[in-house]
């Protein structure tokens, strides 16, 4: 229902405009939602890949966001997303993608937690791949990840254009994101 009181239908094609206002253009503003209808999709199992790393080396910590970016595409290209953190001190990512195998999981992710491993001053927290029967158990999983809140989980992101990632000198990437004041979230 519009602001005026008119009941109108807002999709792709008709009202296209109120429609993507509706979307994100500031909550009630534009009108309210009276019903909605869906496209369902079943469910799929859900790959994941969690490495947390506590750092009392700079230069470590940094090599291994080097080799993250280094992975970078290739996770892209196998429909991962994620969400994490880094600092001097320590980095947490979560990954996850519908579109894996374990095995495919594994020969990706178990590389990267031994490079880690063999870090100077990097100490494994928690490291682990899964595989979950659907998104709504991967996302009750989320309790059990070391700090982590019990309640209401905001999973969202920054868009990072891909090319940024595709450098043959992903050291010297990190090494400029380690000279951000702000660098933390990413």
């Amino acid at each position: 229902m519009t602001a005026d009181g008119n009941h109108v239908i807002a999709n792709a094609y008709q009202n296209e405009d109120l429609f993507w206002a509706l979307r994100g253009g500031g909550g009630g503003t534009w009108g309210i939602v009276t019903s909605a209808t869906y496209k369902t999709h079943p469910s799929k199992p859900l790959s994941s890949a969690l490495i947390f790393v506590h750092s009392t080396n700079a230069n470590s910590t940094q090599n291994l966001l080097a080799e993250i970016i280094r992975l970078t595409p290739l996770l892209a290209e196998q429909g991962y997303g994620g969400y994490g953190w880094a600092s001097a001190s320590q980095i947490v990512l979560l990954f996850t993608s519908p579109n894996v195998t374990v095995e495919q999981n594994q020969a990706i992710f178990l590389p990267l937690f031994e490079f880690a491993a063999s870090q100077p001053g990097l100490s494994l927290v928690e490291n682990y791949t899964a595989v979950y029967q659907d998104s709504g158990s991967w996302s009750e999983s989320l309790s059990i990840i070391p700090g982590n809140v019990v309640g209401v989980t905001e999973v969202s992101s920054w868009l990072i254009p891909g090319d940024i990632f595709e450098t043959d000198r992903p050291g010297d990437l990190a090494a400029e994101l380690f000279k951000i004041k702000s660098f933390g979230y990413l």
